[in-house]
């Protein structure tokens, strides 16, 4: 979880740094989660009272967390530095939608996680901004991932390069049998991010389900050349019987 500062960007601005961290934030896998890490420390270091960097950073580390946690690794930490970081976000800045949002993610996974809270604080950010989407994205989640819930589709509708929220709602269509928008939505995720694991292992799945178990194969495969060992793909393959084609 340590990460490395770059010294040749220690000229740019705590603007600069949150919309650097931002970006990479919205890749949503573990490189661009390390990489955000860094900028958003970069503009604390530049500014301790950021209410921004506190909260981004806050949701930064429990995105990654979770990634852990689905490869199987240690993720408690992360969603301890994450509840740690929404609840001074919160502190500086009681009435910024944002440290509400962060505080909401904060509290939905880990040994610390509050199902009610967690509704609570985005309903919060909701009625401070209601024109955000990765606040919609949170609310959606946060109030259980229902494919009916205009929420979600609202905040594509606001921000249409959201690659988390176009992987969640395929793996909620997913759960409703409905793999063809769900692979819409896996491909529009892969625009976005066309490294991201996650959305690598979900489209492979998407396409087994769908009767293609051989194209899902070859996906798969390409995948895991571009992530050597990576637990997610690796479980994939064994799923898909990759290993006696």
């Amino acid at each position: 979880m340590q990460t490395k500062m770059d010294s040749t960007t220690q000229e740019l601005s705590v603007d600069d740094y949150l919309a650097q961290g931002r970006r990479m934030m919205r890749l949503y896998d573990a490189a661009g989660y390390e990489q955000a890490v860094v900028a958003f420390r970069h503009a604390l270091e530049l500014d301790p009272g950021s209410v921004e960097a506190n909260a981004f950073l806050a949701e930064t580390y429990s995105y990654w967390g979770f990634r852990e946690e689905l490869n199987g690794r240690e993720s408690q930490s992360y969603y301890d530095l994450s509840l740690n970081l929404a609840e001074q976000s919160v502190r500086l800045g009681m009435h910024q939608p944002e440290s509400h949002r962060a505080l909401s993610v904060a509290l939905r996974r880990g040994k610390h996680a509050d199902a009610e809270l967690s509704r609570s604080e985005i309903l919060i950010a909701v009625d401070l901004r209601s024109d955000d989407a990765e606040t919609w994205y949170q609310y959606w989640r946060a109030f259980g991932y229902d494919v009916s819930d205009p929420s979600i589709h609202r905040a594509l509708e606001l921000d249409p390069a959201l690659c988390g929220a176009h992987n969640d709602l395929a793996a909620a269509l997913v759960g409703k049998d409905r793999y063809p928008e769900a692979l819409v939505h896996l491909q529009a995720a892969l625009k976005i991010n066309p490294r991201n694991s996650l959305v690598q292992y979900n489209l492979a799945m998407v396409l087994d389900h769908m009767g293609m178990g051989d194209k899902a194969i070859a996906f798969l495969r390409r995948a895991r050349q571009l992530h050597p060992g990576d637990p997610l793909l690796e479980t994939g393959w064994v799923s898909l019987g990759g290993g006696m084609s």
